[in-house]
């Protein structure tokens, strides 16, 4: 499905009404799709590059010159249209976009057949400990980055990241949830986890396919860290997931959006990103039936971040395209088509109003104290995979 109308008609609409619910919606996650935008792209993707070029690109990686050819392993429909064929005018480089829908998928992948494969990858924070200690991917040069500093505070620390070395960049920030149409649910409260074990909904509600994200729910649910290690809690959380298995229709981490917009599938369990995909693929005078909340019990934050691979064949290549996208201009055309958090403090300034003031996208602290971000759990994670494998077989 193109999202171009849609993404065009949404900016317009803003721009000119400056109206965004601040109860409703969160940015996209992970497939945010690959529209252009109201022609600001281009523009955007000139001066960012441009400058990120002259700051950094010929000592990108700290070997020469930038190669002329980018392999990228990336979530499916991450940035608007124009974003890849912007980096490569820009720099003479050729882009090959490869895509994923989960992290495990990623990682499975690169385990099969090497990370020579790709340059650079886009893995969630608990998976850039994961790959740091399979020693999948390599130490950044931050004096390629000049961008590097546009970061917050925040974000330039990474818990997932620690150590003297830096493995990896954050690109966008968001969180997990529920999202619903309210064509199909009425006037059912929804602001618990509980709903996803509602059996009014049953047959037209889908979990994330995604081990970690949807065991997360379930221990949220029943008052538990999302990053357990304790057996009894994780085995709780998997016949809890059994049980809600007979109400779900499937499981399923790309299709939502599409669902809630047709009114096939809701409530869903889903990346905050889908939901507004959705939101306004539904935008009609004033209002959409879609919206998307944080259960009150919590949930999950999570920081989609850049890496380079151990065997990239094109390092240079990969640290000018990362530190392209830190630049504050396009960075900021970046949230404005996602609705994503952004970890780029110096976009904020050319990030929509409607966005940076929209507690949804950025909760308030309140909220921010319930979600966690998903952990490497280390041999932990062999009962996590155990108990998903029962659940799916089941």
């Amino acid at each position: 499905m193109s999202q171009q109308k849609s993404t065009s008609d949404r900016r317009t609409f803003l721009r000119t009404t400056g109206a965004v619910s601040t109860a409703g919606l969160v940015g996209l996650a992970g497939c945010s799709g690959n529209s252009g935008s109201d022609g600001s792209d281009g523009e955007s993707g000139d001066d960012g590059g441009g400058e990120s070029g002259d700051d950094g690109g010929g000592e990108s990686g700290g070997n020469g010159e930038i190669e002329d050819e980018l392999r990228v392993f990336q979530w499916g429909d991450y940035w608007p249209d124009g974003f890849i064929s912007g980096f490569e005018e820009e720099y003479d480089v050729s882009v090959s976009v490869s895509l994923y829908s989960s992290n495990e998928e990623m990682f499975n992948a690169l385990n099969a057949g090497g990370t020579g494969q790709y340059d650079l990858i886009f893995p969630s924070d608990y998976m850039v400990n994961v790959l740091n200690e399979q020693g999948m991917i390599q130490p950044l040069n931050l004096d390629a980055l000049p961008n590097f500093e546009n970061l917050s505070e925040k974000f330039r620390e990474a818990p997932y990241d620690p150590g003297e070395d830096r493995f990896s960049v954050p690109y966008q920030w968001g969180t997990s949830g529920i999202a619903y149409n309210e064509e199909m649910v009425g006037d059912i409260e929804v602001n618990s986890w509980e709903t996803m074990w509602n059996e009014e909904f049953s047959g037209q509600m889908s979990m994330l396919d995604d081990v970690r994200e949807t065991m997360g729910a379930a221990l949220k649910y029943l008052g538990y860290s999302l990053n357990t290690t304790e057996e009894s809690e994780i085995e709780e959380a998997k016949e809890l997931l059994m049980e809600q298995k007979d109400l779900l229709s499937t499981y399923d981490s790309s299709d939502f959006p599409t669902n809630l917009i047709n009114e096939q599938l809701s409530p869903v369990h889903a990346w905050s990103g889908g939901a507004f995909q959705a939101y306004w693929e539904t935008f009609e005078d004033g209002s959409s039936p879609v919206n998307y909340v944080i259960p009150e019990e919590g949930g999950v934050v999570w920081v989609d971040t850049a890496a380079i691979t151990t065997e990239a064949e094109n390092v240079n290549a990969a640290h000018a395209f990362i530190n392209h996208f830190l630049d504050a201009e396009v960075g900021a055309e970046i949230t404005n088509y996602t609705y994503y958090g952004s970890p780029n403090e110096a976009a904020e300034e050319y990030i929509l109003d409607e966005i940076l003031n929209n507690e949804s996208i950025y909760p308030d602290d309140e909220t921010m104290s319930n979600l966690e971000y998903i952990q490497n759990i280390g041999q932990a994670t062999t009962m996590y995979s155990n108990a998903w494998q029962e659940i799916k077989s089941a």
